[in-house]
């Protein structure tokens, strides 16, 4: 397993905005969401990258000399939850990446799971709900959350590629908890409604909409007509706190 970062913060986006949360973000996706657009120069060849705000942990080729490897569960726990010397509660613990399903029958990773689960730990997934878990043979994840940011036309990505209907019900009917989230900006929401309502039919489930942006001024630009947006459709509406404090920022 490879660990990008981790750090405690508060939770800046979804159902729980605000909650002190303790973050560990794995290395790897199987999408690249070109279409988000935000820039990083690689650190390996100093070339010009393009993808989710989150591209240091996509992008193996050239971020992997950043990422910390892990073949010990009680090592990872322990390097994820140093950062909790000074604290007298437990935050939620957030696993993140990338995407972090993708490792999800790994057995360092699911140690880890069962160590954080075991602590008394509310642990909750961002992904990206392509990856269909096997539930049954992994019971682990029947006791977490997952926050289903499933990705729209906006990313680039095909339909296809995106978009797993049997996996978004999978989570959505045997997890603990499970809700959506979805990015929208304001050049795309024409189609975005559609879009949503075909991914989430027939899943009674809370509905997020976030605005796009990796800095406060892409943000801005997306976040009212956003919330208008979430006004007219009947959907929540999620800003990105830790974007509003901190920008583009790691570690926060």
């Amino acid at each position: 397993m490879y660990l990008v970062e981790s750090f405690l913060s508060i939770q800046g986006e979804g159902k729980y905005a605000g909650y002190p949360s303790l973050f560990a973000r794995f290395g790897g996706c199987n999408l690249s969401c070109r279409g988000f657009g935000c820039e990083f120069i690689s650190p390996y060849d100093g070339s010009k990258l393009i993808g989710c705000d989150s591209l240091y942990a996509v992008n193996e080729k050239h971020f992997k000399n950043e990422w910390e490897r892990f073949d010990d569960a009680q090592k990872l726990f322990a390097k994820v939850t140093s950062h909790l010397q000074n604290t007298d509660y437990l935050p939620h613990l957030v696993i993140t990446g990338g995407e972090p399903l993708i490792h999800y029958k790994n057995p360092v990773f699911y140690g880890f799971l069962e160590l954080a689960v075991g602590r008394g730990f509310s642990v909750f997934f961002e992904t990206n709900a392509t990856v269909d878990v096997d539930f049954d043979a992994f019971t682990l994840y029947k006791k977490v959350g997952f926050a289903m940011s499933v990705k729209l036309a906006n990313s680039s990505e095909k339909y296809e590629k995106r978009v797993n209907k049997k996996a978004i019900q999978n989570i959505a009917s045997q997890a603990k908890e499970a809700f959506f989230k979805f990015v929208l900006d304001e050049k795309t929401l024409d189609n975005a409604k559609n879009q949503i309502e075909e991914i989430t039919k027939g899943i009674d489930i809370p509905i997020f909409c976030m605005p796009l942006g990796a800095t406060h001024a892409e943000l801005e630009k997306n976040s009212r007509a956003v919330t208008l947006f979430c006004l007219k459709n009947g959907y929540n509406y999620s800003d990105r706190i830790h974007i509003r404090l901190w920008g583009d920022k790691r570690g926060v």
